[in-house]
């Protein structure tokens, strides 16, 4: 994934620079192939990998902004509650 920008406070982070857009569209597009992968390798499967992709774009962008404020720690919570709920992993 192309390195255009760090959340604040986190060295290393690779999100998106801006909310808008080709930096953003293109970071949507890896988000939704690397889901696609894991199905595809059947680690997990999902019936709406759209509304996955936007949904763990927007933590991404929340935790970017800070708008509303969210610490790191609440932003991989909520990432791992809707990875759970929307990619159930296959056994």
């Amino acid at each position: 994934m192309p390195r255009s920008g760090t959340a604040p406070g986190e060295e290393g982070q690779n999100l998106p620079a801006s909310a808008g857009g080709a930096s953003q569209e293109a970071w949507h597009t890896q988000i939704r192939e690397l889901t696609e992968r894991g199905v595809a390798e059947g680690e997990f499967s999902s019936e709406g990998l759209d509304g996955f992709t936007v949904r763990f774009a927007a933590l991404a962008l929340q935790r970017l902004r800070q708008a509303p404020p969210l610490s790191t720690e609440d932003a991989r919570r909520h990432l791992n509650r809707l990875i759970e709920t929307e990619l159930r992993r296959r056994s």
